[in-house]
């Protein structure tokens, strides 16, 4: 649990929020703020959207983060799936027309990260990474490529 209790204070501090608060961590590390949203890290939590209370981990429990979401050609673009418990996943990436370039079963695990080196053959353009396991769960990202 974060440091002040949910029954003792507003959720969020508008004078705390500063989007570009510079986080020198960048890593997924996700935190489940107050406002049931899943932040990044708890840097991102505090310090760039005021939330005064948290838990560790996802809010649902089945997350997908990618990372940078907007990655010039020489970029290696990281996704890290996060979810509580160890289920198989499949992997998707498509472009905004729905044309599927990527496609992957994912380890039963309840985290798992990878890097699409394969984006330096993709053309340029906007995509979105989806993850889905079978009983019907899913999340999905949108990032560009420059």
């Amino acid at each position: 649990m974060g440091f002040l209790s949910e029954s003792k204070a507003q959720c969020i501090d508008s004078l705390r929020i500063s989007p570009t608060f510079p986080c020198p961590d960048l890593l997924y590390n996700p935190v489940c703020g107050c406002d049931n949203v899943t932040y990044r890290n708890l840097c991102y939590a505090l310090n760039r959207n005021g939330v005064l209370y948290y838990t560790e981990g996802t809010c649902t429990g089945f997350e997908l983060d990618v990372f940078p979401n907007v990655a010039a050609q020489e970029d290696i673009i990281t996704m890290t799936f996060s979810q509580s418990q160890e289920k198989s996943a499949s992997f998707m990436l498509v472009d905004v027309w729905g044309k599927v370039f990527i496609q992957r079963t994912l380890p039963a695990q309840k985290r798992f990260e990878f890097q699409l080196n394969e984006l330096v053959y993709l053309p340029r353009g906007p995509y979105i990474a989806i993850i889905y396991n079978p009983e019907g769960k899913y999340r999905y990202v949108k990032f560009v490529k420059l």
